[in-house]
């Protein structure tokens, strides 16, 4: 809430916040009603800002416009365009949550939605409401997925989602419904919850004196109470997969959350009118992406990590979409890495990414998916949150001797060759590497990894693994992927042996317990060890 809008709560008749709660909330509901139309003009004047002062902000310019966009020059009655590929301009982009089959899409029917234009009556809220935002917003052109993309054509759809990266890139700025459970709520006019920002409003007391109030019906000291304070992380549509290469890879958002509209560009997230709510800690891809630039590979690495972080953990209604739904994110990466990408992974750092983990954050390990996506190496091939391991500063260390396994080969055949970045058909990883039968004391999420030693064939404990998903293990080998001659840490997978001499990766273990004697590697087999 700007300076100019806080004066005329001040002015209210208001004597004590606790009398007059009621009165308060209600004024307060007003200025901060995100739908009013001046907030479009605060939402303008954000986008300019932006446009002017932000040197790492790719600068807004006509592009081209996709296939198919919907022309809002007639709210009550747009019309979708057919650009053939040949027009330039302005366009907004929508992320919002499906929630379930469309009521309302085009398929083989686009002509009727061209000559005759869409109805708007007919549509569900959040439609709607993107149509009449792109309006105010002075902006002609919106691409909303269900309407542009053919829903019962699969070459448009395998076309149309082969360019989503570059729409939503390319785009003026994505409208964002964050606080909507599905395409029917819609987003300008949720019921906002009442919350305890971290912020006061100046109050005339009756004795004269300058107090304060707080921007709620009261003040919550409950310690923990997450219900009283806004996290973006709660957000309905940060728990969906294909939301989040939508919002990452639009150089503009405004996101219309629970308790603000918010402006979020890649300098920077606010809240729209300088609105005294709480800011958002919604992360973005580092401006080295827009474009791409070799200057800072560390960073680029963390960033991909922490982007393999948060949608791993995010749903997505059709399993096979685990791949197709990052597919812009990874093309945007791979123009930085400079490397082939592998269902997941990157060729020039195979084996650090190999060493990815289920985070043991769920009570329960999920099942592994029964159809096919990825290999078993890569994380794509399972459901949860997973993490990368960062072995950076442990392997530049010039008191640990490095040995690592060798990679021969590691193929992956798109299912689709004109979408690199998507579904796999199949997925080959080769190593020249150890291999040691190993034996699992527990089927849980974790175990101790036994192996048998000396002429007795006593058990000895080599490390910890976390298991990749809830799953049949037989036959249980591990292999060391990169270790210390000296003994500071050994990491590796473990593997299950398959028909065809094969190997399926089943989960990762590691020496946690830093124990020196790694005498068993240097018993192991050197083989060609392949692994689906």
């Amino acid at each position: 809430m700007p300076v100019h809008q806080i004066r005329p709560l001040i002015s209210l008749s208001l004597t004590y916040i606790g009398d007059n709660a009621a009165q308060f909330v209600a004024a307060r509901d007003r200025v901060l009603d995100v739908a009013a139309p001046s907030s479009y003009q605060l939402a303008l004047e954000c986008l300019d800002h932006c446009a002017r002062f932000h040197e790492q902000c790719p600068k807004p310019m006509a592009a081209t416009l996709p296939d198919r966009v919907i022309d809002c020059s007639t709210p009550e009655n747009p019309k979708i365009v057919l650009t053939n590929g040949n027009m330039q301009g302005l366009y907004v982009t929508l992320s919002y949550i499906w929630g379930g089959p469309q009521p309302t899409s085009s398929t083989q029917n686009i002509e009727m939605h061209v000559t005759q234009g869409l109805k708007m009556k007919d549509f569900p809220n959040t439609i709607r409401e993107a149509v009449s935002a792109t309006h105010r917003l002075g902006l002609r052109y919106l691409w909303i997925d269900a309407l542009c993309i053919l829903q019962d054509s699969m070459k448009d759809k395998i076309r149309q989602i082969g360019m989503m990266g570059s729409i939503y890139q390319n785009s003026y700025v994505t409208i964002i419904a964050a606080c909507g459970n599905n395409v029917n709520e819609g987003f300008l006019h949720q019921s906002r919850p009442q919350k305890i920002p971290d912020a006061r409003i100046p109050y005339i007391c009756p004795d004269g004196k300058i107090g304060s109030v707080w921007i709620a019906e009261a003040q919550d000291h409950r310690p923990n109470d997450c219900s009283r304070s806004y996290y973006d992380d709660l957000e309905p549509i940060n728990y969906r997969g294909w939301c989040l290469q939508e919002r990452l890879l639009s150089s503009r958002c405004l996101i219309y959350a629970s308790h603000t509209l918010q402006y979020d560009c890649q300098a920077e997230t606010v809240n729209i009118g300088q609105a005294l709510c709480e800011r958002g800690t919604i992360s973005r891809l580092p401006s080295i992406t827009f474009p791409a630039s070799p200057s800072d590979q560390m960073r680029a690495r963390r960033a991909w990590i922490s982007t393999i972080w948060d949608y791993s953990s995010r749903n997505l209604t059709v399993s096979a979409d685990k791949l197709v739904a990052f597919a812009g994110v990874a093309e945007c990466f791979q123009r930085f890495f400079s490397s082939s990408y592998l269902a997941g992974l990157w060729e020039n750092s195979l084996l650090l990414d190999l060493l990815w983990f289920k985070v043991s954050d769920e009570p329960l390990p999920r099942i592994r998916p029964t159809e096919y996506r990825a290999p078993s190496w890569s994380w794509a091939s399972i459901d949860g949150r997973v993490q990368f391991q960062m072995l950076e500063h442990i392997t530049k260390s010039s008191e640990c001797e490095i040995v690592k396994c060798g990679v021969l080969g590691c193929k992956v055949a798109p299912l689709n060759k004109d979408m690199p970045f998507c579904q796999v058909d199949t997925g080959t990883l080769i190593l020249n590497g150890l291999l040691k039968e190993v034996k699992l004391d527990s089927e849980e999420k974790s175990s101790n990894v036994l192996i048998r030693s000396g002429p007795e064939g006593a058990l000895m404990n080599i490390g910890q693994a976390t298991f990749d998903a809830k799953e049949r293990r037989d036959n249980t080998y591990c292999i060391p992927l990169m270790w210390d001659k000296g003994g500071a840490f050994v990491e590796g997978l473990i593997v299950s042996a398959v028909s065809g001499g094969c190997f399926r990766r089943v989960g990762r273990f590691t020496n946690k317990y830093k124990s020196t004697d790694i005498k068993w590697i240097e018993g192991a087999s050197k083989q060609t060890l392949k692994i689906i």
